[in-house]
């Protein structure tokens, strides 16, 4: 049993070589050592191009907009992507300056592509990296011109980036800490505001004291004078037989 086991293994080793050889003898457009001076020659077209030359033509023609209407919009578009790399160039070619020496080549085989880095040192004694990438035919795909960032400058971007993100955290924290303890400022001053906004409470109207009506003594007196008035009337008027004789008098 172990034997088979064994048997079956290598097996399936050969098969597994054979299906590298294969895969090897397939991608045989993406030599490494053809694609090394592609990327090169790349490279160095790239360097003796004057890209701002060709700007400027374009632009005392009239602009890429004059192009607009003699192409067909996706070749358009392709055009006017092509016109602002070229933009990106210049500036990147007056940045870093000349070609001055090739550092390093890299080379990168997939089932069915293939790329190439290579890393170039300028007169300005600064570095970038051109990345050239094949499909399985061997034909340029996509070109890329690149700042090289060393491992140290990624490790303090990435520290930079963490020092920002912790700081802008404990920024909104501490905001967040201000804003609620001003609540109890807020209500203090919306309380006082309230007592200050409440209508004074109104005194209760005084009660009146009855007041005593003075006895009118002017009137009584007037009454005794009258009644005395006619009781001497009565007198007067009596006759010798003891009758008294009293005058009727009708008011309307």
């Amino acid at each position: 049993m172990k034997k088979k086991l064994v048997l079956l293994l290598c097996v399936l080793s050969c098969l597994m070589m054979v299906t590298g050889c294969s895969l090897t003898r397939e991608n045989k457009n993406l030599k490494e050592s053809t694609l090394k001076k592609t990327a090169q020659t790349r490279m160095e077209e790239w360097f003796n191009t004057d890209y701002q030359a060709i700007i400027d033509q374009v632009e005392q023609q009239g602009g890429i907009e004059v192009y607009k209407e003699q192409y067909s919009r996706t070749d358009y578009e392709n055009l006017k992507a092509t016109f602002d790399e070229y933009k990106s160039y210049t500036k990147l070619k007056e940045k870093y300056g000349a070609f001055k020496k090739i550092e390093k080549k890299d080379y990168s085989l997939a089932s069915s592509s293939a790329s190439v880095s290579i890393r170039v040192l300028t007169e300005k004694n600064k570095r970038i990296v051109f990345t050239v990438s094949y499909d399985k035919y061997g034909t340029e795909t996509d070109f890329k011109v690149e700042e090289y960032q060393s491992i140290g400058s990624i490790m303090g971007r990435a520290g930079l980036n963490t020092v920002m993100s912790m700081a802008i955290v404990f920024a909104v924290l501490i905001a967040i800490s201000l804003l609620i303890s001003c609540f109890k400022f807020i209500g203090a001053a919306q309380n006082r505001q309230a007592q200050q906004e409440a209508p004074a409470a109104v005194p209760a109207p005084p009660v009146a004291v009855p007041v005593a009506e003075e006895e009118n003594l002017a009137d009584d007196l007037e009454l005794v004078a009258v009644i005395t008035a006619a009781i001497a009337a009565a007198s007067e008027n009596e006759s010798a037989d003891g009758l008294v004789v009293r005058s009727i008098v009708r008011r309307s």
